[in-house]
């Protein structure tokens, strides 16, 4: 968005249920894309299921050009990737005795489910063998999985409309790349490591601690309740 464009993200609550209906097999990837730049989006951002979908915005405008987002090597993207895949396996957890759930309840986070199972499609993956199979894989299977994302895109899209970035380059390459001013402010840098920490942690509180809550409010509510009609004066007949 410093850059001038109307970037498309994964967490869209507007979106997310004609996503969900795609991840269905109910709605094309090219109607979902059609979707996206019919309300006025200029640019999908590095997240699934657009990241995914590059041939088909590729296909439906040949003139777009691609940003590969790389990282120093597929070992940290691996990192990355299963300290958010642990964070968001909470959201994804239905309600039981022992985990008292209350999230998949909420159709933004079933859908938003449903869509990041059919990540990985496009490399011949099954559904969800990329967000959580990978639990059951060798090591090195996600670092694997990096290393042919990146080879597809390098594969499919033209030289002179690639861009194979990573973060810690900053403005300059990324300015350049698409003819525009550097801005004059620091690239941002955040912590996604510490960000999901801190949201499972969260997570973890909101999901073990509203039964009690709840509770509590009750009581409290019931007990304000019986001193009001405590309190109240009794009307004799005259």
């Amino acid at each position: 968005e410093k850059l001038g464009y109307k970037a498309h993200h994964f967490v869209d609550p507007s979106h997310a249920a004609q996503w969900a209906q795609w991840a269905e097999g109910r709605v094309s990837s090219e109607d979902m894309v059609k979707l996206i730049a019919t309300e006025g989006y200029t640019a999908t951002a590095g997240d699934n299921p657009t990241a995914d979908l590059f041939e088909e915005q590729m296909r439906q405008f040949p003139n777009a050009i691609v940003i590969l987002s790389v990282r120093d090597t597929g070992e940290q993207w691996e990192t990355s990737w299963k300290t958010l895949f642990n964070t968001l396996y909470i959201t994804e957890r239905g309600f039981s005795f022992t985990f008292p759930s209350f999230l998949q309840f909420i159709p933004l986070f079933r859908h938003l489910k449903a869509i990041r199972g059919k990540m990985g499609l496009h490399l011949g993956l099954e559904p969800f063998e990329l967000t959580h199979g990978w639990r059951t894989k060798p090591q090195g299977w996600l670092v694997e999985q990096y290393h042919a994302h990146n080879a597809l895109v390098t594969k499919t899209v033209p030289p002179e409309k690639l861009l194979t970035f990573n973060v810690k380059e900053g403005w300059a390459p990324l300015c350049a790349f698409l003819g525009k001013e550097v801005p004059n402010e620091p690239f941002p840098n955040a912590n996604d490591g510490a960000n999901m920490r801190r949201m499972r942690a969260s997570l973890i509180v909101v999901i073990y601690a509203w039964i009690p809550a709840s509770v509590l409010l009750g009581v409290v509510t019931w007990s304000a309740i019986k001193g009001t009609w405590k309190a109240a004066p009794l009307l004799k007949p005259t």
